[in-house]
């Protein structure tokens, strides 16, 4: 975020007690580039319980881009990544060191895992790969997506001789006139 970004959001905080959630957004919202998993996570609250109505918003999307100043694309991120963690990584979320907000993987890193995990062509062992690379080495985002990337590739097909090929060309013609003769078709 630009400082023009902070200062905005300090300006709107300004007028808001301290406890309330409004207040803790725009807090977490100022320190987002160091440490999403809290914005995430009341975001997620925000968005789950309607609150941004509350605040004079018709959507959620236009309080985010209005109020926080975080694009909708970002903010869907940001909700599904935490989100993500809380119900399949909650172990993660419990053990993070909120002292040391660097060590926190990045969100698009996180999205990538959670898209992984989603995909039926990547195995479990390769998920587990890829998840070590984001959870515990904090890989930045396109790191892990070449990582996912390679995971995709098809398995490369193995080289038909001439020879297969024939075989296999004869073979189909044998059952092709085995099924005709069957249905009485003559030559």
């Amino acid at each position: 975020m630009s400082s023009r970004s902070i200062q905005k959001l300090e300006e709107r905080m300004e007028n808001l007690s301290p406890e309330s959630l409004r207040y803790r957004v725009l807090e977490s919202a100022k320190r987002f580039k160091s440490s999403w998993i809290e914005l995430g996570q009341v975001l997620y609250t925000v968005y789950k319980d309607k609150h941004y109505r509350e605040w004079g918003h018709a959507t959620f999307e236009v309080y985010c881009a209005k109020e926080i100043g975080v694009r909708e694309q970002t903010a869907v991120k940001l909700l599904k990544s935490y989100y993500f963690l809380e119900k399949e990584e909650p172990e993660y979320l419990k053990g993070r060191n909120e002292d040391k907000p660097a060590e926190v993987p990045a969100f698009e890193s996180v999205n990538a895992l959670r898209l992984a995990k989603q995909s039926e062509r990547i195995s479990e062992k390769d998920y587990e790969k890829i998840r070590e690379e984001v959870l515990e080495k904090g890989s930045e985002p396109t790191e892990v997506k070449k990582k996912i990337k390679y995971f995709l590739k098809p398995a490369p097909t193995k080289e038909v001789s001439e020879v297969d090929q024939k075989k296999q060309a004869a073979k189909k013609a044998v059952t092709h006139a085995k099924g005709l003769a069957e249905k009485g078709v003559g030559f």
